[in-house]
């Protein structure tokens, strides 16, 4: 464990723990905390005494494990009220999980970072034949729906810029030629949603709608990605589900729309 030379070791220790709990997904307990940190146990013991006095770390369920506290959620508030992707996350569940129960399809909700997006939340349909959706993978922005719709509410010269690092195909359905991109983005604007039409993955379609912030920026799509096969009338049921979880969503958060303003 590397410190600075001017530091406080218990500071470094802290942050170091601190980020050992973050990364461990299902919580982490004082034994695996001591062997990963090789710090004396009594160390570790009082750092998640005092952090969990704070509420910086917690108890899983009240066992042996710890995981993040309450107060990161309390302090990512601040940081960015109403946008950040822990608040975001904790409006979108009841939303999307009602939606899931509804429409039988799993619901993602997805944010650009880059060239692409990444999904940062899930909520999977009891469906048989719904499709898994892993929190945390990324696509590039023009292959997919909640993509191309970030976009077509991006700034021209950020779509240049985007265009210019090239479009590689995943499936022979992808959009690679930069001005019929283009076009599509302005298609996707005027409609308000996007959709995917096997241009990710073969056999597969999905829509997806904007989530605004209080400044009308899109900060997040909900999107849905479904069987190629859906009838005409099951397809119009999945985009207005997903249109109003995204609107609802946007609502929840005081976001707005651009055409509101």
């Amino acid at each position: 464990m590397n410190e600075p030379k001017h530091g406080s070791p218990v500071v470094e220790k802290t942050a170091h723990l601190l980020e050992a709990v973050a990364d461990a997904k299902t919580g982490i307990s004082l034994g695996a905390l001591v062997d990963q940190l090789r710090v004396p146990r009594s160390t570790v013991y009082r750092i998640l005494n005092s952090l969990t006095a704070h509420g910086l770390v917690a108890r899983v369920n009240g066992g042996a494990s710890y995981e993040l506290g309450p107060k990161f959620v309390e302090l990512a508030r601040r940081i960015s009220p109403g946008a950040d992707r822990v608040t975001l996350i904790e409006a979108a569940r009841p939303i999307l999980a009602a939606a899931a129960e509804r429409v039988m399809e799993s619901f993602k909700l997805a944010v650009p970072e880059g060239r692409e997006m990444m999904t940062i939340f899930a909520a999977s349909s009891p469906g048989d034949y719904a499709l898994f959706i892993k929190v945390g993978g990324r696509s590039r922005k023009h292959v997919g729906a909640a993509g191309k719709l970030a976009l077509a509410y991006s700034d021209y010269s950020e779509t240049e810029a985007y265009c210019a690092g090239g479009l590689e195909a995943k499936t022979p359905y992808t959009i690679t030629d930069p001005e019929a991109l283009k076009e599509a983005l302005v298609e996707i604007r005027r409609n308000g949603y996007a959709e995917d039409n096997q241009e990710s993955n073969l056999g597969l379609r999905a829509f997806a709608a904007p989530v605004f912030d209080d400044q009308s920026r899109l900060i997040a799509t909900v999107s849905v990605p479904f069987i190629g096969e859906a009838t005409p009338d099951r397809a119009r049921s999945i985009r207005r589900e997903v249109l109003e979880a995204a609107a609802t969503l946007t609502k929840t958060i005081n976001g707005l729309h651009p055409l509101s303003k």
